[in-house]
């Protein structure tokens, strides 16, 4: 199509043979036509190869790859990729008839934009029923600071667009097996240091809410801040924050991951990182040690109890205080 941009839509998937097709429809369906639509398949063992290449046959192009994680298989996608653009569409979600077209259109207008993203609708399981949606996220010229001091990505992977030369240029996702979940954060921190961003707050994507959702497990979401915080290290931070700050940043996300450890019945690996968090951050060092304490006999409920307690000795506290007085 002569003077259309071509846009590489990527979709990865691991068994999500159920929601997969809707989000491809929706990306033929694009009034942008100009599009090749990219599907890695991450691994998987429910038939999806099979129903795509029936269905779409050389519509689509499909690769399949050993289970390596999404940020994995959106690389090799990325590897794939014919396109000046670079849009990333999760198998579960679907997008808007003009989301390409409009995504096109800011990057006309704004010449020096690297990243377009807009917002979305949560839609049920059945893909199509509105659900609450929360506002959309407005960041200022120094998002790269406003995304670290975040507790996780509020910039949603399928609603971004993305120069294929700017990601290309800060190495895509990191290559980790491990990092499946916050891989996003990750991403667009390290485009935020150098390029700029641009947000639409038209919802164009539809998130689908499900049981199965990766975003769900909050075990590897927990792991996947932690790395994404520490990573971090690297990305130049001090423009942002103390090292202090940091500091306690980084601890806290080793607090969170101990604590959904715990939960999971990962003892030795709970208290380990409520020790890390310990050395991390001093001032808050007490309490994580006792925390670790805790995890040898104790439940982590203990943990609520703990807190619970601390609270109304700073309360009676604050109230000898004023009698005193």
């Amino acid at each position: 199509m002569p003077g259309e941009p071509l846009v590489s839509i990527i979709i990865p998937t691991f068994n999500r043979e159920a929601y997969v097709a809707d989000a491809i429809d929706s990306c033929l369906a694009q009034t942008h036509r100009n599009c090749e639509i990219i599907v890695i398949d991450d691994g998987s063992s429910d038939g999806t190869g099979h129903s795509l290449k029936e269905r779409y046959g050389q519509g689509i192009r499909y690769i399949h790859q050993e289970n390596q994680g999404p940020g994995i298989a959106r690389n090799r996608g990325i590897a794939a990729a014919n396109g000046q653009y670079i849009h990333f569409l999760d198998a579960d979600d679907q997008l808007h008839v003009e989301k390409i077209a409009i995504g096109l259109e800011a990057f006309r207008q704004h010449p020096d934009l690297s990243v377009v993203y807009t917002h979305y609708q949560q839609v049920a399981s059945d893909g199509v029923t509105p659900v609450k949606t929360g506002p959309f996220e407005r960041y200022t010229d120094d998002i790269y600071c406003e995304l670290l001091r975040q507790t996780g990505c509020r910039i949603l992977t399928s609603s971004s667009m993305l120069r294929s030369a700017a990601l290309r240029a800060v190495g895509g996702f990191a290559n980790d097996e491990e990092f499946r979940s916050a891989e996003d954060w990750d991403l667009f921190l390290r485009l935020a240091l150098r390029y700029r961003f641009h947000g639409i707050s038209e919802k164009l994507v539809y998130r689908r809410v499900h049981d199965s959702m990766i975003s769900d497990d909050k075990l590897a979401g927990a792991y996947g801040r932690l790395k994404t915080v520490q990573n971090a290290r690297n990305y130049g931070w001090e423009t942002c924050m103390t090292d202090a700050e940091f500091s306690r940043l980084e601890a806290a996300r080793h607090h969170v991951y101990a604590v959904y450890l715990w939960e999971a019945g990962r003892r030795a690996a709970a208290r380990q990182h409520f020790l890390n968090a310990a050395n991390v951050y001093p001032p808050l060092a007490r309490q994580r040690r006792l925390y670790a304490f805790y995890t040898r006999f104790l439940p982590p409920t203990s943990l609520d109890l703990t807190l619970r307690i601390a609270h109304r000795l700073r309360r009676f506290a604050g109230i000898m205080a004023n009698t005193d007085r």
